[in-house]
C-alpha cells in the first residue's frame, strides 16, 4: 500500500470531514482473537480528563471513545511500568505520549521488541490536547514526548512542527483521513550515527515503520488525533467510522502480522 502525507487545503476540508468516517480499511475481524495490547499512556483516555479516584471508584468516570473502542476489539490492559513485559509478552505495546519511563522500562522494551515484538509508538512533541487541569497537575497529559533516549537508540529523531501555528490539519496515510494539530516529523538522525534499525521512509513525514531487531516498532509523531473533538460528529458516537480510529488499526493490524511470523 503506498502511504503518504499531506497537509490538506482548506477547500477540502468538509469533503475529508464526511471522508472520515467513510474511508479506509474494515474495523477487525471478530472472528479473529482479539490482540492483547498493553497501552501505557498519560493522555485522559482510560479514566477521562481530570477523572478523580472517587469518581473511578463510583464508576461515573468516562473514557474516551479511543478507549471504549479499544476495550470493545482488542484485550487492553492500561499499565504503568513495563517490568514484566517479557513474562506478559502481549501482542503489542501502545505508547501513546507516555509520561518519563524509567530506564529500566526502555531497556526492557527494546530487548522485547528485538526478540521479535511489536511497538507502537504515538509520541507528539508538541501536545495541544486540551484539558481542564491547571497547569502544573500531575495529572494533565505531558506537553512534549520524552522518548528521545529509545528513539535515539534506533537512529531517529522527533522533531517539532516547523510552522508556529496550531490551526487543524488535515492529514492522509494510507486510505486514512484524520484531523490534529502541530503535527511533528520522525527523522533519522545525523549521518554516521550506528543503528540496527532498518527504516521504511517515505513521504510521510509524521510516521516511520522499521525492524528491530527480529521485531517492528511504529513511530507517528503525533497523538492529538486521539481526541474525538478532532473527529466528525458521527465518528464520536461510533468511533469505528473514524480515520483516526481506522489508522491507529491498520497499524495494529500491520504488528499483528509481524507477532503472528514469530509465533
Amino acid at each position: 500500500m503506498t502511504r503518504f502525507w499531506q497537509t490538506v487545503p482548506s477547500a477540502l476540508l468538509a469533503f475529508l470531514f464526511l471522508a472520515q468516517c467513510s474511508a479506509g480499511e474494515p474495523p477487525p475481524d471478530p472472528q479473529q482473537p482479539r490482540a492483547r495490547i498493553q497501552l501505557m499512556t498519560s493522555l485522559p483516555l482510560v479514566w477521562g480528563d481530570g477523572a478523580s479516584m472517587e469518581s473511578i471508584l463510583s464508576g461515573d468516570s468516562e473514557p474516551a471513545p479511543i478507549y471504549r473502542y479499544w476495550q470493545q476489539q482488542y484485550e487492553m490492559t492500561a499499565v504503568d511500568s513495563l517490568e514484566n513485559l517479557a513474562a506478559e509478552d502481549p501482542d503489542i505495546v501502545i505508547l501513546a505520549q507516555p509520561r518519563a519511563m524509567d530506564p529500566a522500562d526502555l531497556t526492557d522494551l527494546d530487548g522485547w521488541v528485538r526478540a521479535g515484538g511489536a511497538v507502537i509508538i504515538l509520541t507528539d512533541p508538541e501536545l495541544v490536547w486540551p484539558s481542564r487541569l491547571p497547569l502544573g497537575d500531575p495529572r494533565r497529559p505531558l506537553a512534549s514526548g520524552l522518548l528521545s533516549p529509545l528513539l535515539d537508540h534506533w537512529g531517529l529523531e522527533l522533531v517539532a512542527a516547523d510552522a508556529d501555528s496550531t490551526e487543524l490539519e488535515h492529514l492522509r496515510f494510507g486510505d486514512h483521513v484524520f484531523a490534529s494539530r502541530r503535527v511533528g516529523k520522525i527523522e533519522p538522525v545525523k549521518a554516521g550515527k550506528a543503528s540496527d534499525a532498518d527504516c521504511e521512509w517515505s513521504d510521510v513525514a509524521f510516521v516511520v515503520q522499521c525492524s528491530v531487531g527480529q521485531g517492528r516498532a511504529a513511530i507517528v509523531a503525533d497523538a492529538d488525533f486521539l481526541h474525538a473533538t478532532l473527529w466528525p460528529e458521527a465518528a464520536r458516537k461510533s468511533p469505528q467510522t473514524s480515520g483516526a480510529v481506522r489508522f491507529v488499526d491498520s497499524l495494529v493490524r500491520h504488528s499483528r502480522e509481524t507477532d503472528d511470523r514469530r509465533k
